[in-house]
């Protein structure tokens, strides 16, 4: 029987797993056997061992950069890199091995991998690796080195990054790549959004760039009320916003990720409406004027194809960009990540957002934009690619 791994290697949240899920589902039901590899395995293990797959912890490091290194601002997918190994062959050379233990007891004819450099070092010139991701988690693997997306330089020498990774593939008797980027770049790789929301569109070969599956309709009816959020508790400015909210005349509900039963119940005696499980994305996006959020890209997808507008709160720098760039189709307000804000920020975001019909009008005009170029489906494309790839080794 062919194989297909898996790899979730770096980055938070469910978005990873979730994208992936549904490509599994598919090459299962063509034959394929697959197995997952991830980063958070106990958030995910539950959505995939009820499918009835293989899952195996990812390896990972504390992502502590070394002292010359830890005080500069991260300004490029290569400082990401080097939070987590990438300048100390010794740390690097552990996780290698272990990703390739994982890979080759499982011995499968392709890899297909979302932000997840490690297990494209571990099977580089061995296995084909076919790369998912957004613009943040793909960059182009074309490029000689990875492009700062601030205005600061690169923390790490993209030469001492590229050393690290060649003196770990002497050590191992591998294959040595010319360029750092190669380990994110496969034959064929593709951007799971539109490509307003990917700034790197026009530097990218051999990539395709299209939602994954089709977006909803724009939605059909008047909203009910003024707002819908989906936060993250374990984020500490979502209790700036839970305190906006609570401290406003607005209505509206919410659902509160990784929140227990004793932090819902502490907002609702302050009158929010908190959902225990999350609405169908459409229905609460539909009842609300505003949606608020943390700007991850799947749900800024999906509400910007129904056509409300949006208040981005982004966790990180990743989320912050997201957010700016959907703010300049005109539909979005968008506060300064890293916890650097204040209820009352959240409460001038959100009125302007509620008040100037000019959000609300690019919102409707963004929805039927969309729905004139859909239904998009790379999620179809991609599967063909793998089943065509795997079938033909």
């Amino acid at each position: 029987m062919k194989k297909v791994l898996f790899a979730w290697e770096l980055g938070d949240g469910l978005g990873h797993v979730s994208r992936l899920l549904p490509i599994a589902n598919i090459l299962r039901d063509n034959g394929i056997e697959c197995a997952f590899v991830v980063r958070n395995l106990i958030v995910t293990h539950s959505m995939i061992a009820r499918e009835g797959y293989k899952v195996f912890q990812a390896p990972l490091v504390t992502p502590y950069a070394p002292p010359d290194v830890r005080d500069k601002v991260i300004a490029s997918i290569g400082d990401v890199l080097a939070t987590v190994g990438y300048v100390e062959p010794d740390k690097l050379t552990a996780l290698t091995d272990g990703w390739a233990a994982i890979i080759d007891s499982f011995d499968p004819d392709l890899v297909i991998a979302d932000y997840s450099p490690t297990a494209g070092l571990a099977a580089f010139g061995e296995r084909p690796v076919v790369p998912i991701g957004d613009w943040f988690t793909l960059p182009p693997g074309n490029w000689s080195e990875f492009r700062t997306f601030k205005d600061a330089p690169n923390r790490v020498d993209p030469e001492r990054l590229l050393e690290t990774v060649r003196e770990v593939q002497r050590r191992r008797g591998k294959a040595l790549p010319d360029r750092v980027p190669a380990l994110m770049h496969g034959a064929r790789n593709f951007i799971v959004t539109i490509p307003e929301l990917d700034p790197y569109q026009n530097y990218r070969e051999d990539t395709e760039t299209s939602p994954l599956r089709p977006l909803p309709a724009p939605a059909s009816r008047e909203p009910e009320q003024d707002y819908f959020a989906y936060l993250s508790n374990g984020y500490a400015g979502t209790q700036k916003v839970l305190e906006a909210l609570a401290q406003s005349n607005w209505s509206g509900d919410l659902y509160l990720r990784d929140a227990n039963d004793e932090i819902r119940n502490r907002w609702r005696d302050r009158g929010l409406t908190i959902h225990d499980a999350p609405r169908p994305i459409e229905q609460a996006v539909a009842s609300a004027r505003v949606v608020i959020h943390h700007g991850g890209i799947g749900t800024l997808e999906q509400v910007l194809a129904i056509g409300r507008p949006q208040c981005i709160v982004p966790r990180h720098f990743e989320q912050q960009k997201n957010g700016e760039y959907l703010g300049k189709l005109g539909s979005a307000t968008v506060l300064k990540s890293g916890n650097r804000f204040q209820p009352e920020h959240i409460a001038q975001a959100v009125t302007a957002t509620l008040t100037q019909e000019r959000f609300a009008e690019k919102a409707r005009i963004a929805a039927a934009d969309l729905e004139r170029r859909g239904p998009f489906n790379l999620f179809a494309r991609i599967s063909d690619y793998v089943l065509s790839t795997v079938n033909a080794r």
